[in-house]
This record gives structure tokens, sequence and C-alpha cells, in this order.
């Protein structure tokens, strides 16, 4: 959504850096050119879908064929872009799901994710869920969909490195591995959350009151912790169990696992240790959110 200049000015004033990413939507990829010429080195398209039917549903401004215009535009400009799709659209079969995946990896992309659609509370489309208007598909639907499409990006190639994201080796996205590995990280801007050693703070999310306060030179923070002990692994387990390698197994960790909840885990194939590492198991990325929150709450 922003001018090119906009991103120069950040970048300027960063000196080396490895990898940055700017999210397109597909009506937004003619600014390609102007953004690769300025440093930025990693794109990804907000595709979402292929079908007509579902981009109307989703309010999307593009169509299918814009989508797929734009894509290649992309990829005429970056060698490292990803796609983000979406499943359990109403409307949608498995069958127009893995049909946009095998579309999106038959061009030279190196990354893509994977979203159920989430449906927040106060949206328009929360309110139709509550009048019967639409519905969603059942949790057995939804589980075919990931891990038919888990099964599908496998076999062209791309890697599952975290639950919901797929790379062609060497190609993770490094921000987000940031993320999931509890690294250091700096966030700008309205709502954005920064973690640096050890110390979690979050901005005002109000646009105006954010501007207000930087412009009188002052920190728009919102909230902020130092993180240690008992809470520094909460974060660890929430951030690391996310990723496919796991977290690395220390003396917390291994009190943690002779709980009779998390041996429960462990039994049922929810959760695996392997090679020093405990992360999910096949049956657990697809409820990772429940697994984590077990996990957690088993901690003392």
């Amino acid at each position: 959504m922003m001018p090119p200049e906009f991103f120069e000015s950040i970048l300027s004033r960063i000196g080396q850096f490895s990898e940055v990413t700017v999210e397109f939507n597909p009506e937004d990829a003619g600014k390609a050119g102007e953004l690769r010429q300025i440093g930025i080195n990693r794109a990804s398209l907000g595709l979402q879908s292929l079908s007509e039917k579902a981009l109307n549903f989703l309010r999307r401004n593009h169509t299918a064929a814009d989508g797929l215009r734009s894509l290649e535009t992309l990829l005429n400009h970056f060698s490292n872009v990803s796609v983000d799709l979406m499943y359990g659209i109403p409307g949608q079969s498995v069958e127009d799901f893995l049909k946009d995946i095998e579309t999106v990896t038959s061009f030279p992309i190196k990354h893509i994710s994977i979203y159920a659609l989430t449906i927040y509370e106060g949206t328009p489309f929360h309110r139709k869920l509550l009048k019967g208007e639409i519905w969603l598909p059942e949790e057995e639907k939804l589980e075919k969909f990931y891990y038919e499409a888990v099964s599908l990006l496998e076999s062209k190639g791309f890697f599952q490195y975290e639950i919901s994201n797929f790379a062609k080796k060497g190609f993770e996205c490094k921000h987000n591995l940031s993320y999931w590995r509890v690294e250091n990280y700096l966030g700008v801007g309205p709502s954005a959350a920064s973690l640096i050693a050890g110390k979690y703070w979050k901005n005002v999310a109000d646009l105006k009151k954010y501007i207000e306060i930087v412009q009188r030179g002052e920190r728009p923070t919102a909230e902020e912790v130092k993180l240690s002990g008992k809470d520094l692994l909460e974060v660890k387990l929430l951030m690391g169990l996310r990723l496919t390698e796991g977290i690395k197994l220390g003396k917390k960790l291994e009190k943690l696992l002779k709980k009779d909840k998390i041996l429960s885990l462990l039994e049922e194939g929810f959760l695996e240790i392997e090679e020093g590492r405990l992360r999910l198991g096949k049956k657990g990325l697809f409820v990772s959110n429940t697994v984590i929150a077990e996990v957690i709450s088993a901690i003392e």
C-alpha cells in the first residue's frame, strides 16, 4: 500500500540486511520493479485462492487471473517469492484447494503458507455466521484439507518447517524463524511487538495516539514485561513447538516430560522426541494450539 520511497527511507537507515520481505496484494504487484531496485529481495503474495467463488466470498479485489498475472510479475523481479493460500472457505472442496496448490507450485516459487479461514468476533463474517447465513466446514474436513495439502506440498519438494509454512531448502522465512526461535526482533509501528534481551514490549494500537507520542519524543509502549524463568519457558514452548524442528531438551523440559499429561501426549503421538528435541508429532500438527496449551499448563 505504501510508495517505494517509504521503504527506501527505512532501508537507508538500517545498513546491512540479508532478507527484506514485502507483502503484496495482487493489485499492488506493479510496484515490484521499483521495490526490487531499492533492496527488497523477497516478496510474499496474498493470493488466498484461485477460485472466483472463494475470492468473491472473501471480498478480495482481484480475480484468479489477476492473481496469477501478479505472481508472474513478482517472479520477473524476485527470485524469492512466497504465496499465501487459504482453506476452509465456505463452498470450497478439498479438491479445489489441492488444485490451487498444484497451480501455484507449477511456478518457481520458493515458499508457501497455508491458513485455515479464521472468523473473528465483531467482523461482518462473524455476524453472518451467527445468523446462519454462512457456515464453516467441520473439523474432520478441515483436517483432511490440511493433511492432504501437507502431503502434496512435500511431493512437490516443499518441506514443512512450521505448522503452516513450507519452503524449498534454504528458503525458510528468516524473520518468522526469529520469532519462533525466540531471538531478538524489533517491531516498529502501531501494535508492533518487540523482544530484545528477554524484554518484551508492545506499542499502542491506535495510529493517532502512536503518532502523537512519537512526535513528543517518547516511546509509544502500551505494555512491557521482562521474561524470565517460567514466563520465558512458556514463550519458548509456545513459539518453538510451532517449528517442525521443535525445541532442544534442557533440564526444565526434561522435568516437564515426567508429567502424566505430557507422557500421555507422547504415547498418543501428539508429541515426539527425536535427537534430543521435543516437537509436535504428525497427529499434533493440526491440533497444535490444543497440544501446546496442554504442555504449557503442565509447567509449575
